[in-house]
Order: C-alpha cells, then sequence, then structure tokens
C-alpha cells in the first residue's frame, strides 16, 4: 500500500510540476523573445532614421540629433571611416555615466572583435547590441535596463515557481490520500476477508479432528454426528465463498426478460418447509405479470438469502412478510420479520463480507456473515438498491429496481 501511495504521489506530482514547469518557461521565453526582438527592430531602424538626417540636412535638429531614445534603449550611433575604424560620434542618448572616451572604447572593441554584421547576444548577461550598417556607420544599443528587467522577472518566476512547487506538493499529498483510499480500504476489507475465512474454516476443522481422536478413544456415535455437522457446515461456508467469488469475477451476467413475480413466488414456496419447522408464519403479496430483465437463478439465490436470513433472525413464532410490487417504474421487493432490530450504525455495515452485528459469533445458525455480502452483489449487478432498516418492530430488505 505504500508503495502505489508513493507511485501514485510521484506520478501526480510529476504532471503538474511539468505543467507549471512549462507555464513559467513560457512565459519567461515569451519575454525574452519580445525584448529580443524589440531590439532587433531598434538596430534596423535607427540607420533608416540617420540616412533620413543625412539626406535632409536642414530639417535636422542638431540638439535632437546628439540625444536619441528608441522605446527606452540607449542608442549610440559611430561613424566609421573606409578603413573601418572609428571616427565620430553623432549622436548619443543621454547616459551621464558613459562618455565619448567610454564609448569610442567600446566601439573599438566590438570593431575589433566583431564576427558579424549583427549582434544581440544573451541578454541576461550581454551589455551591448551592434549593427553594422551599410554607410560606414555602427549602431551601439546599451542593453544594462533589458539586463536588469529580465533577470529580475528570472528571478520573480523562480520564487514564484518554487512557491508553486510546495502548494503542489500539499495538493498531491491530499489528492493522492484521497485516490488511494478506496484502495486502501479494498485491502484491508481483503486481509479482513482472508482473515476471517481462515477463522471460519479452522474452527470446523478443529471440531473434526478432535472428535475423531475422541472416536478412536471410545467409539461413541456422536462424534461420527459432530464431524459430519461440521463437514455440513464447512460446505456450506466454502459453498458461499464460491459463489461470492464467481459474481465477483463475472463481468457480465446473462440477463432476458422475465415474469419476475413468478420467479420470486416459486422460490418463496420452495422455502416454505423452512417456516414450518421454525414455526413461523409467512405471508406474502405478490403483484402478477411483474416483467424484468434478469438471470433467473441469480434473483432465485436472492430471495432465498433474504429470506434465510429472515428466518434466522425472526423472533421466536413470529412471522416474515414478503411483498413485491411496481410503483412509478419503480419494482420494489420487501423481506420483513419480527424480532430485534437492526442498529442504526450497522444498517449499511451489515452487508459487508463476514460482518456480523452479534460480536459473539453465535454459530447456532451457521451464520458466516456471507449472504447478505452475495444478495448486495446480485442486486448490484442487476442495476438496482438495497437497504435495511428497523421500525414498527419489523426488520425491513428493501430492494429497488427503478425501470425506464
Amino acid at each position: 500500500m505504500k508503495k502505489l501511495k508513493i507511485k501514485v504521489f510521484a506520478v501526480i506530482f510529476s504532471l503538474l510540476t511539468i505543467f507549471t514547469l512549462i507555464i513559467f518557461v513560457g512565459s519567461t521565453m515569451r519575454t525574452y523573445l519580445e525584448r529580443k526582438n524589440t531590439i532587433s527592430e531598434v538596430l534596423l531602424r535607427v540607420p533608416n532614421t540617420f540616412e533620413r538626417d543625412i539626406a535632409m540636412p536642414s530639417k535636422r535638429d542638431p540638439e535632437a540629433g546628439a540625444r536619441r531614445i528608441f522605446l527606452d534603449f540607449v542608442v549610440y550611433t559611430v561613424i566609421l571611416d573606409d578603413g573601418g575604424n572609428y571616427q565620430e560620434i553623432i549622436n548619443n542618448t543621454y547616459n551621464e555615466e558613459i562618455n565619448e572616451e567610454d564609448i569610442m572604447a567600446i566601439a573599438n572593441n566590438i570593431i575589433n572583435n566583431h564576427t558579424c554584421n549583427i549582434y544581440i547576444g544573451n541578454l541576461y548577461t550581454s551589455r551591448y547590441a551592434y549593427a553594422f550598417t551599410g554607410n560606414n556607420s555602427l549602431i551601439i544599443m546599451d542593453n544594462i535596463e533589458v539586463n536588469s528587467e529580465l533577470l529580475s522577472q528570472l528571478i520573480t518566476n523562480i520564487f514564484l515557481f518554487l512557491i508553486c512547487e510546495v502548494a503542489i506538493f500539499f495538493f498531491t499529498y491530499i489528492i493522492t490520500n484521497w485516490i488511494t483510499l478506496p484502495v486502501k480500504e479494498s485491502f484491508q476489507k481483503q486481509k479482513t476477508f482472508v482473515a476471517d475465512a481462515s477463522h471460519e474454516l479452522k474452527t470446523p476443522l478443529s471440531v473434526m479432528i478432535a472428535s475423531a481422536d475422541a472416536y478412536f478413544n471410545d467409539k461413541d456415535e456422536k462424534w461420527v454426528m459432530n464431524m459430519k455437522n461440521e463437514s455440513e457446515r464447512m460446505i456450506k461456508l466454502v459453498t458461499e465463498l464460491l459463489d461470492l467469488a464467481k459474481i465477483d469475477e463475472e463481468q457480465t451476467i446473462t440477463m432476458s426478460e422475465s415474469n419476475l413475480s413468478e420467479i420470486i413466488e416459486g422460490a418463496i414456496l420452495t422455502c416454505e418447509s423452512l417456516f414450518y419447522e421454525n414455526k413461523i408464519k409467512l405471508k406474502y403479496e405478490i403483484e402478477p405479470d411483474i416483467k424484468m430483465s434478469c438471470n433467473d437463478n441469480l434473483i432465485v439465490d436472492l430471495v432465498s438469502i433474504l429470506i434465510d436470513n429472515a428466518i434466522n433472525h425472526c423472533s421466536d413464532k413470529g412471522k416474515v412478510l414478503v411483498n413485491l410490487n411496481k410503483k412509478n417504474k419503480q419494482i420494489v421487493l420487501e423481506v420483513k420479520n419480527t424480532g430485534l432490530p437492526i442498529k442504526k450504525e450497522d444498517e449499511e455495515k451489515i452487508f459487508e463480507r463476514f460482518y456480523k452485528a452479534d460480536t459473539s459469533r453465535n454459530r447456532d445458525k451457521d451464520n458466516y456473515g456471507l449472504g447478505l455480502a452475495i444478495a448486495k452483489n446480485i442486486v448490484l449487478r442487476h442495476h438496482g438498491e438495497i437497504s435495511a432498516h428497523s421500525s414498527g418492530g419489523y426488520t425491513t430488505f428493501k430492494v429497488i429496481w427503478n425501470q425506464k
């Protein structure tokens, strides 16, 4: 179970982390590419502006030409001589920290080391971008503001990503527990099922072995009867276990349109001898010709289990009532018996495998706690609902099938 939780946690956490990472990386890359494209556009646009100023000297404002700002970028335009060396700077944006000598040093470094005509570089680390134009000029762009902006955004995104990872961790932990809870409960029920089945099988076997030993000692026939009784008990338990396993294993059951009224009435009549032996009164009301798509054998098993359960828990000389009717597209089967009521907290638990409201495990009536589990499985396979409750001196098991 622990390994399953770790695997589920790892899968969910990894998927959410990858999804979050894609969002943050995508956002960071989009901003980076937008700034890079803007710088590229500015580097390509400055030469055109410069050429227009040269072509129309009368219209150029010398003061405006000395200092230009392109979309908040610091741009320097350097004139080169015929040998491609620094000649003069004809305009620059206002920057108190850098004078003309600094610009000349930057330009000479670019002239001596450049390998391409246009260079933007890594906007996180490269301070300058530049472009050589066709009219012997060099455009230099100071990227310090872009560097600072992108680094700040990167740090912010990393910080937000870490916060999201913490949130994802706790969310994944909660969702993992929620997802694995049914598996955990099923696993626990399986362990309980195996433990209870082992207990129920061990008891008759122990009695049989002890009875065999006693028989060899005094040859009393009562020990043979004990072995016979315990063998029958064990056969009943194994049969119920096989029935339960068979129903669980079958993905689909064969069903056909049948007369439910006749099936249930036939199952009731088969059990009449049990009512006579236990001195219990039987009364039933079956609405005729109720049709339903079902598996006849399983419906007979369902009725037999509910009647057997009613007889076993009925009060001495009590009554059992069986009703079948159809109302508002609902087919309702009720099996009622007088006797001790079911506790409110046990109304759902009694359909669990090996569950017994009587924790003392009274063995007088060979009750293993499997019959109602089988009954519930049969009802669910027929797309119905089963419930139990006690009121007015009766305990009622109700089965409802909704018809289209």
